[in-house]
């Protein structure tokens, strides 16, 4: 499950600058390892400052090692992932989910989503399958998502506004 994406060398140690993709960046303080890039990694030490995550991997010593880290995803297991409320999803359960639009005459399948960015205000959700279009994931979309058919569901008036369909 993807948490972060490796930004860039924060100083001349090793450390490097994350972009948090939880909604808790808190969260990377309980973690004792991660995996970046599809290597296992030790955590040595993390800071959070300004909305970034800074980590200090065990081995990775130099700027020039933790260079070669730009652009890679932070992943952890399932297991680690931390308990969800109810309401509560994860990106990494969305992804390749079927997207409905709900209204008074029922449910409409409207594609896939092919994927989700984080972009802090909102996060973008883009669907294909059908005619291909990206949407900002806001509240007033009351969202509910089946886990077990992997489907979400939205409001299709107010998914009508947010939309933004490819020509």
């Amino acid at each position: 499950m993807d948490i972060g994406e490796v930004l860039k060398p924060q100083g001349i140690r090793g450390e490097i600058k994350v972009r948090p993709l939880t909604d808790d960046s808190s969260r990377f303080r309980m973690l004792k390892s991660v995996t970046v890039g599809g290597v296992p990694r030790k955590i040595e030490s993390v800071r959070i400052s300004d909305g970034a995550v800074y980590i200090k991997l065990f081995g990775i010593d130099d700027r020039n090692e933790a260079e070669k880290l730009r652009g890679k995803l932070i992943s952890i297991e399932r297991a680690a992932a931390v308990s969800l409320s109810d309401g509560e999803f994860f990106i990494a359960d969305l992804i390749g989910s079927k997207l409905f639009a709900r209204s008074e005459s029922g449910a409409e399948l409207l594609g896939t989503i092919e994927n989700i960015e984080s972009f802090g205000a909102a996060d973008v959700f883009t669907v294909g399958g059908g005619k291909r279009f990206t949407f900002a994931f806001v509240k007033t979309l009351c969202a509910e998502f089946d886990e077990v058919a992997r489907a979400l569901y939205v409001d299709k008036a107010r998914l009508n506004e947010v939309a933004v369909y490819e020509d």
